[in-house]
């Protein structure tokens, strides 16, 4: 196993690989939030991620709901095997666009109305 990496890969675009698990995700967190600026576009590649737990999958979930706060929209691309299933056992597929049959995993997020 190799220790998550977080990496630019272009303008919007960052690449996620490695181990996503109680011990990386905090490491990678700050990076991600940072990435996350009010207004953008990004894409989050993660088919470089080896193995995930359900802390990988609540890293996704939040750095959902901190673009949606931002005005952020973003976009997962590459949903590995392994985090695909865990969204869908968790009922949480439709957040991270894992559904069944999707071929790539992808979820954009809009501003929160002003009630949320």
């Amino acid at each position: 196993m190799s220790e998550a990496q977080l990496t630019a890969a272009g303008d919007s675009r960052l690449e996620l690989s490695g181990t996503l698990d109680f011990a990386s995700v905090p490491q990678i967190w700050p990076a991600l939030d940072a990435a996350l600026r009010d207004g953008t576009t990004l894409t989050l590649a993660l088919g470089g991620v080896e193995r995930a737990n359900s802390a990988g999958l609540v890293l996704l979930i939040e750095a959902l709901d901190v673009a949606r706060a931002r005005g952020c929209t973003l976009h997962f691309s590459d949903m590995p095997d392994e985090l695909r299933d865990l969204a869908h056992l968790s009922n949480c597929d439709a957040l991270v666009g894992s559904g069944k049959g999707a071929t790539q995993g992808s979820a954009a997020a809009a501003p929160r109305a002003a009630d949320d």
